[in-house]
């Protein structure tokens, strides 16, 4: 009975999710915007969501497709597993959620890809293309003013929501649900002096923002382990790292372990690179 009942709540959520992309395809036709499809993750996370405001940016309407072979663009997110060798779209900054993947002697037109992991399941042997998120361009996309609150900010990965609820905070300390609007998120991780977090974009905000950060290990339940976080951090010419939680991990611990990997100049030029693919690349869809 309650599987049913799921799936009946499953099948109206997409039923109302296609009617509201329907109205913003009016919409944008109204006033003559462009239209861009992709398949990408429709989930309620602030990572997921983030594709939303980023082809915003561009002054680009995104609609979502559940069939890559629609899709013209793959963006933010480790959906390359989802798509097939024959998707003949761009691949601009997506990754693969874990190494078992094979995706060689594609069609793909990539652009951008999220690192080297992700590249060479692709079946990339050279640097013709950037390794880079592009949520990187969080704070370029949102510009935010927030004076800072807290010492420590912790975003965890969805599905570490419920077991980081029940921790115990102490009021220099704010907990950043990841269930929200990307603006909401963003203007709580600009509150805080640090972030510790188990979702990968989590990491990427605030190191959009320059805000020292630690990738906070919570649970074993994220799917790929750290494939998509070490995918990152080779992609930016980081070293990977981590710290596990424990009931004895303290607060300067964690914050002992925040840092920025990269220097100012080294994100900037990226930025800079993904903007202007960014910009070629939807400029040539039609």
């Amino acid at each position: 009975m309650i599987r049913l009942l799921k799936k009946i709540y499953s099948r109206w959520i997409n039923l109302l999710f296609n009617f509201f992309d329907f109205i913003k395809v009016v919409i944008a036709r109204i006033y003559k915007k462009k239209i861009i499809y992709s398949h990408y993750a429709r989930v309620n996370n602030f990572g997921d969501r983030f594709n939303n405001d980023l082809l915003n940016y561009f002054k680009t309407q995104l609609i979502y497709t559940s069939s890559y072979k629609k899709s013209q663009v793959a963006l933010i997110g480790s959906i390359l597993g989802s798509y097939g060798r024959d998707f003949k779209g761009y691949v601009l900054g997506s990754g693969f959620i874990n190494n078992r993947y094979d995706r060689k002697e594609n069609q793909w037109n990539i652009k951008i890809i999220r690192g080297p992991l992700s590249a060479e399941q692709a079946g990339l042997d050279n640097s013709s293309v950037l390794f880079a998120d592009p949520g990187i361009l969080s704070s370029k996309i949102h510009s935010i003013t927030q004076k800072k609150k807290y010492t420590l900010g912790i975003l965890p990965h969805s599905k570490d929501v419920e077991l980081v609820k029940k921790l115990d905070f102490t009021k220099d300390v704010l907990f950043i649900h990841p269930r929200r609007k990307p603006i909401e998120v963003i203007k709580d991780i600009n509150k805080c002096h640090y972030i510790a977090s188990s979702s990968l974009h989590g990491l990427i905000f605030a190191d959009s923002y320059r805000i020292p950060n630690v990738h906070l290990k919570f649970s074993e339940k994220l799917k790929g382990g750290f494939h998509k976080f070490n995918d990152y951090y080779l992609g930016m010419d980081s070293k990977p790292e981590y710290i596990e939680y424990a009931s004895s991990l303290t607060l300067s611990k964690i914050i002992s372990n925040c840092k920025l990997r990269y220097t100012d100049n080294y994100l900037e030029k990226k930025q800079k690179q993904v903007m202007e693919i960014f910009k070629k690349c939807i400029n040539e869809i039609t």
